[in-house]
């Protein structure tokens, strides 16, 4: 069984404050946590990743009604487990220029399955698939996995040569909210901005994508091995993009 780490009182007062922006939904998040911790309950979610009660039941509804997460009751509890092959089908955006590049969604969605099967748990995960573009399917709706800060900096690794008004069309987002989102991740030491004659280019730290405080949420952290595979497949979109 995965542990569940917790922050002693001395720890706690040296965490910095996590920001306000992430890299993951909580719909992301609440799925990694299900995946490695697939016998909590309802409370602990919500404690450890410190959002509502409320708020991590919508999700699992929403988790289970997409046939991510199924739910089975064992005695006075739920246990868990995540259909990864249902997860590999779904795309932000549509499936012909998905926003989320399989190249990268796919290397996240192996490593999260093979942490969660090496933690030796009773409740079996069904693997990852091979999904071809034309079984793709556009998630769509009023959540997805991947914030704008993910999209925006997906788009960077492919060209960070691009305006920002290419990069607000990549996330479809406004331009107004991308200069937010890159100010963001520029404070945060995750890319750098370079003034190339009238316009900028954009290069990713990827020891700032590794060191970024929103890793940690309440008492419970993003897998590291999560994070640096997240890295590797930047990397690798970047490498096959030329940037």
């Amino acid at each position: 069984m995965v542990s569940r780490p917790t922050l002693g009182a001395d720890s706690i007062a040296t965490v910095s404050v996590r920001p306000a922006w992430s890299f993951l939904t909580n719909h992301a998040v609440l799925l990694v946590y299900v995946a490695l911790h697939p016998d909590s309950t309802v409370r602990t979610i919500a404690l450890d990743v410190g959002i509502t009660e409320r708020a991590t039941l919508a999700i699992m509804r929403d988790l289970d009604l997409e046939g991510i997460v199924d739910r089975r009751r064992t005695g006075r509890r739920n246990e868990y487990s995540v259909n990864f092959g249902r997860l590999s089908m779904l795309r932000r955006g549509g499936t012909s220029s998905p926003l989320t590049p399989r190249l990268f969604v796919d290397v996240v969605i192996k490593t999260l399955f093979e942490i969660a099967s090496r933690a030796g748990m009773v409740v079996q995960h069904a693997p990852p698939t091979v999904v071809e573009d034309s079984e793709s399917q556009a998630r769509v709706g009023s959540w997805g996995f991947f914030t704008n800060h993910m999209l925006i900096l997906l788009a960077i690794a492919r060209d960070g040569s691009q305006t920002v008004r290419e990069l607000s069309g990549a996330a479809m987002v406004t331009e107004r909210a991308a200069v937010a989102i890159l100010n963001q991740m520029e404070a945060e030491g995750i890319i750098q901005r370079r003034r190339e004659g009238r316009r900028n280019s954009y290069t990713i730290d990827y020891d700032g994508f590794l060191m970024f405080r929103g890793w940690q949420f309440e008492t419970w952290r993003i897998p590291p091995e999560l994070v640096d595979v997240a890295i590797t497949g930047i990397r690798m979109l970047a490498s096959r993009s030329g940037a």
